[in-house]
């Protein structure tokens, strides 16, 4: 998605608007002034013509009644010109110029709106333990007693490491639109890489009762990159298919070389993605099923941050996906490195 509208786009859609006004202003004038010249002349030229023969000061009259006559109304015709032109034009660039704001501003509503229900969720969550917690305190003490406080406060901590990850992913999010999150690249094994990522996520799996099958080269494969950067794009990507996959099912993370590009292959036997939802997956706080249930979920920006990342990187992310047969995420990334490493 794009970075929401802030005061430097609606200043450049402000200026641009308004030099366009103004050249169409300048030039409807000038053109007016040309015509009225020509305009006038040809009015004394023809009426001193027909009147050759008259004395110069009937001619000097009937030139100057004639010529008022005769330029009123092309005046009057010429400022209806003007005016319908200047309308027309003006209506068609506004809208097209503001179309691409009100675009940004309902997408910044929405992700404002979505960063609340997000955060939201949580406290929820936490308040009801901690409710529970204090009700259930002031009983008689007791094993039960003791283990029922117990998961309140560790459901509630889980709930503060959810919203920990949201807000982290928010203020990285912030850094990539306000053009300040920098990436340091070097050379990396991505092999390593890859099972680095596989055993971080080796927790999150088991809990699941999902398990990650990697499958990388023996050796090196090194490539210029941001190492941290980038096992967070690939955690978020196999993250992801863990969240989306059921019990006893398998998520595969590969590691293949197709000439100057790595493919890191992340795969899933999960409920899949309809085709209408495909075009939308990297979006922020996207959710290809509105009504499900966000706990135990991801924050929504996880793929959002994945993308930048890769594409920082000079790669592309695609995803193929069928409902009822899995979806596969592949990172292409350049052994070398991006071709301009100094950009945005």
């Amino acid at each position: 998605m794009s970075a929401p509208a802030g005061p430097d786009v609606f200043t450049r859609a402000t200026t641009r608007l308004i030099a366009l006004f103004t050249a169409i202003v300048v030039l409807l004038v000038v053109a007016s002034g040309v015509f009225m010249y020509l305009t006038v002349r040809g009015n004394i030229t023809d009426v001193a013509q027909g009147h050759s023969g008259e004395a110069e000061a009937e001619v000097e009259n009937e030139l100057a009644r004639e010529s008022i006559n005769r330029l009123r109304w092309q005046l009057v015709a010429l400022d209806g010109v003007i005016i319908v032109a200047v309308g027309a034009l003006g209506y068609w660039y506004a809208r097209r110029t503001l179309r691409p704001i009100r675009d940004l501003y309902g997408a910044q509503k929405r992700f404002v709106a979505d960063a609340s229900h997000e955060l939201r969720t949580p406290l929820a969550i936490m308040k009801a333990d901690f409710e529970v917690a204090l009700r259930e305190g002031g009983g008689p003490p007791g094993a039960e007693r003791e283990a029922e406080l117990v998961e309140a406060v560790r459901d509630g901590l889980d709930e503060v490491d959810r919203m920990g990850a949201i807000v982290d992913d928010l203020l990285t999010l912030s850094r990539i639109d306000a053009h300040q999150e920098e990436l340091r690249f070097a050379p990396v094994d991505l092999a390593a890489l890859v099972r680095r990522t596989g055993d971080a996520l080796a927790t999150v799996a088991e809990a699941a009762r999902v398990a990650v099958a990697v499958a990388a080269p023996e050796g090196a494969v090194t490539a210029t990159a941001d190492a941290a950067h980038l096992e967070r794009a690939l955690r978020n990507v196999v993250r992801n298919a863990i969240e989306h996959s059921a019990a006893g099912d398998e998520v595969s993370l590969t590691l293949t070389v197709a000439g100057e590009a790595a493919l890191l292959r992340v795969a899933d036997s999960g409920p899949g993605i309809a085709a209408a939802d495909l075009d939308h997956v990297f979006d922020r706080f996207y959710r290809s099923d509105s009504s499900r249930a966000r706990n135990g979920g991801g924050s929504g920006l996880g793929l959002a941050i994945a993308r930048w990342i890769v594409e920082r990187h000079g790669g592309v992310i695609t995803i193929e996906s069928g409902q009822g047969r899995g979806t596969t995420v592949v990172l292409r990334l350049p052994l070398g490195g991006p071709r301009d490493r100094g950009r945005d």
